[in-house]
Order: structure tokens, then C-alpha cells, then sequence
């Protein structure tokens, strides 16, 4: 029960004078069909790497464990020993389903979680190897899919693992060559490896090329044509269901066209306030490319208002001010991953505008481990044609003249820490669902304040 007799080109491939052609093209269609599934229920992912990698958020390098799994693929197949011509039908339909249900729960589930993160993990990508490899099960066979366990690790690398890989190594197109070379070599080198091992401590009997102890090593597949193309229906539907799926927004979507450039890194302070101090961070350049300056500026209100402060203190904030070349820069490090958000509760953001046709994000943290309650208001534009910038007001619960503020840090290992807890305990670890908002109102006026002052001061 459940088990296919071996199809009769099997049994004849012993004998290297019979024909191959018919499981050669049998096996080539049901690439076919998987490459134009693949393509299908994630063009919308394509589409956006290619634009990604377009804006300089160097995207291609998700595409390296592909090269990877690829030539891993090719080392097993050069060292590919005799299988047995068995399997069991009713296993490859079990894990084949549950590899397919996985595949749909991280497309539908798991990235929206992640939304704020999106372009620098790319869950979806992992969701299309999911899926590929689910189907490989359903037309292949459990035990020949199997066969090459070594190339499905390669190419099951978590993309987000990939990108901050290449960004520990210092960021930038080398490093992120650097990255794609290693990751499409180690696969290949370590099969080689263990390959040599092998036959060193057990070398092949003597006999007949391309067949050993009367099983053979042809590549008809142990699945009947008739088994694989009824799967075909079942691998469709969770194609479209995931082409379906809706993918996050990206910040090119809500880039505006800023003001001409300034001769410094910050931003005219408008009426109303005056700057205190400034800080530049000289970490910026390594993590966000050698051009990129990450500039603070503390600045405090000149009067003082009731409905800012009951005390009657004079309010203070912080703009901060990130600019870079290119836009995917920012695609793939998002506000949060310069804030060390460990130990926080971040509320869901809040679009107000600013005018100029600028919109910008209210949110409210919860810092209980730094015990700081804090709000940021946030926008990105273009300046001068050639560079874009995120500028974040961020205003302090504790109204005091030397009132602690968040610190900017390169934020990797939190952002990591951070995700864990989303996974693990869900969104009610990092998201504050019940924010107060209380400076809403005030960050409001001063970012509409501080856009309209870039265009009219002289």
C-alpha cells in the first residue's frame, strides 16, 4: 500500500545502449512546471528585488545561496552513489504538504509580523524556497528530493542571515560580492569534502559504469509521470494563493521631494526654537556606506506653552538627520534598526502630514529597559537630486532642562533581540497597543515648522 512499482525505464537504464529520452523530457517538464510556479506566485518579489537592488540596497546578494544550492547540487550529482527504487507515495504527500502549509504560513503570517523589516529579511524569499522545495517532494519523491539535503541547506539560509553577513563584513558592493562568492562556494567545497572522505575509507566496487550491486544510477525519477502531474492542481493553487499574498510597503512609496541641499549635515532650526548642541555619529559611514552622515541636532523651544508642558518648561528635542546616496539604503535599515529596542514597546505607527506633500510617522516607545518613555516623528525626502535623507524629531516624556534622550546606536544585535521576541512571545512583547500620544500635537507643529523652514530660509 502506498508503494510505486519502479517505472520500466528504470529497470532497463542497467543497460547503457537503452534510451533515456522519455524520463529525461518527463523530468525536464516538471522543472519547467516548478520554475514557472515559482515565478508566478512570487513575481511581485522579483519585481521588487530588481527595484531594490535598482535603489542601491544591494538585494541581489538573496540571490546567492540560489548559485550556492546550485553548485552543491552539481557536486552531489558527480558524487551521487546507487539509490534504491523505492518510496512511499503516501510520505511524499505528508511532508509534501506540510512543507507547502509552512510555506504559505510565512507568506500570510510570519512577514506581515515583520512588515517593518521587510527588505532586509525578504521572508518572502525564504517562502519561495519553502515552496519550491515542497514541490520538488510532490513531482520528485521524498527520497530523491532528500538525496540533496546538502544543496536545500545552502539555499534555506535565512536571506536576512545573508544581508547582515555581508554587512558585518563592512558593507558595500565588495562585501556583499565577498558574501555571494562565499556563500555559493562553502556548499559545493564541503560535499567535496566529505566526497573524498567517502571514498577513501570505502571505495566504489569495481562493475559496469553507472551501475552498482544491479540498482542504477540513471535520473529517471522513482515518481510516475502519473503520480507527479496529479499533484500538479494542489501546486497551483498554493501558487496563486501566495502570489496573492500582500506585500509591506516600502519607503520609495512615501519618498518626498525635498528642499535644495544643505552646506552641513543638519537642518535649519525654525522659528521658536534655538540648537544647543550637535553630535555626529562616525559610525554611520560603515554601516550605512562610506557617504552616509548620521547627524543629531538638541534644540529648545524659545517660549513656553501650557499645552506643551503644565510647569511651563521650555520643551526640548532632538532632529535627527541620516543621509545617504541611495534609497534602498534606508529600504533595508529601517528607523528602528538605529535605536537599541531590545527591551521596548513600539506603538503602530500614525501617518500625519507635515505639508510640501511631505508624510510623515508618529509613534510612541516604551523603553523599560533604559526606563525612557519617548516619541519620534519621522519623514523621508530627497535632496538635491542625488541624496535622500530620514529625519526623526524625538521628544522625551521627563520635560527637564537635562532630560536623558534615546541613544542612536548601530542597532544589529537589538534589532536581532528584538525579532526573537516578536517571534517568540508575539506582538504584544514589542508593540504597544494602547499609547498615550502625548506629544502628538507638538511634534506635529514642529515638524511642519522645520519642513517649511528648509524652503524659505535664505
Amino acid at each position: 500500500m502506498g508503494r510505486d512499482p519502479p517505472p520500466s525505464g528504470e529497470l532497463r537504464a542497467v543497460s547503457p545502449g537503452l534510451s533515456l529520452g522519455a524520463p529525461r523530457l518527463d523530468h525536464a517538464a516538471r522543472w519547467v512546471l516548478l520554475a514557472a510556479l515559482l515565478t508566478i506566485g512570487f513575481l511581485e518579489t522579483w519585481v521588487r528585488i530588481v527595484l531594490e537592488q535598482g535603489a542601491g540596497a544591494g538585494s541581489a546578494v538573496l540571490l546567492a545561496p540560489v548559485l550556492g544550492a546550485a553548485l552543491t547540487a552539481v557536486a552531489l550529482t558527480l558524487q551521487r552513489r546507487p539509490e534504491l527504487p523505492i518510496h512511499d507515495r503516501q510520505s511524499d504527500k505528508i511532508v509534501g504538504t506540510t512543507v507547502l502549509t509552512i510555506a504559505l504560513m510565512v507568506q500570510w503570517l510570519v512577514l506581515p509580523r515583520y512588515a517593518g523589516s521587510y527588505v532586509l529579511l525578504h521572508l518572502d524569499v525564504l517562502a519561495a524556497w519553502v515552496f519550491l522545495l515542497g514541490g520538488c517532494v510532490f513531482l520528485f519523491g521524498l527520497r530523491r528530493t532528500g538525496a540533496f539535503w546538502p544543496a536545500w541547506i545552502v539555499l534555506l539560509v535565512p536571506p536576512g542571515a545573508v544581508r547582515l553577513a555581508s554587512y558585518a563584513f563592512g558593507g558595500g558592493e565588495w562585501s556583499q560580492v565577498a558574501m555571494a562568492a562565499f556563500v555559493a562556494v562553502v556548499g559545493p567545497v564541503a560535499v567535496s569534502a566529505p566526497g573524498v572522505v567517502r571514498r577513501l575509507r570505502r571505495p566504489d566496487p569495481g562493475g559496469a559504469p553507472g551501475s552498482h550491486g544491479g540498482h542504477s544510477r540513471s535520473p529517471a525519477t522513482v515518481v510516475s509521470r502519473r503520480e507527479a502531474w496529479r499533484s500538479a492542481p494542489l501546486l497551483i493553487v498554493v501558487a496563486l494563493l501566495l502570489g496573492v499574498a500582500p506585500l509591506p510597503q516600502g519607503i520609495a512609496d512615501r519618498l518626498a521631494v525635498g528642499p535644495p541641499a544643505l552646506d552641513g549635515p543638519g537642518q535649519v532650526i525654525p522659528e521658536g526654537w534655538q540648537q544647543m548642541d550637535t553630535v555626529d555619529y562616525p559610525w554611520a559611514g560603515q554601516l550605512f556606506g562610506p557617504s552616509a552622515t548620521l547627524h543629531r541636532q538638541m534644540i529648545r523651544a524659545t517660549r513656553v506653552r501650557a499645552d506643551w508642558d503644565e510647569l511651563l518648561r521650555p520643551r526640548v528635542a532632538a532632529v535627527q538627520s541620516l543621509t545617504v546616496s541611495d534609497t534602498g539604503v534606508l529600504e533595508v535599515f529601517p528607523l528602528e534598526t538605529t535605536f537599541d529596542l531590545s527591551e521596548a514597546r513600539v506603538s503602530p505607527p500614525r501617518t500625519v502630514d507635515l505639508g510640501r506633500e511631505v508624510t510623515a510617522r508618529y509613534r510612541t516607545v516604551i523603553d523599560d529597559g533604559n526606563l525612557l518613555t519617548w516619541s519620534l516623528l519621522t519623514f523621508v525626502w530627497s535632496r538635491s537630486g542625488d541624496r535622500v535623507q530620514r529625519v526623526t524629531l524625538i521628544t522625551v516624556d521627563n520635560h527637564e532642562f537635562d532630560a536623558e534622550f534615546p541613544e542612536t546606536v548601530p542597532g544589529t544585535r537589538s534589532t536581532f533581540a528584538r525579532m526573537v521576541n516578536l517571534l517568540l512571545r508575539g506582538s504584544a512583547a514589542v508593540i504597544d497597543t494602547n499609547p498615550q500620544d502625548k506629544d502628538l500635537d507638538m511634534l506635529i507643529e514642529l515638524g511642519t515648522d522645520l519642513v517649511e523652514a528648509q524652503w524659505t530660509s535664505e
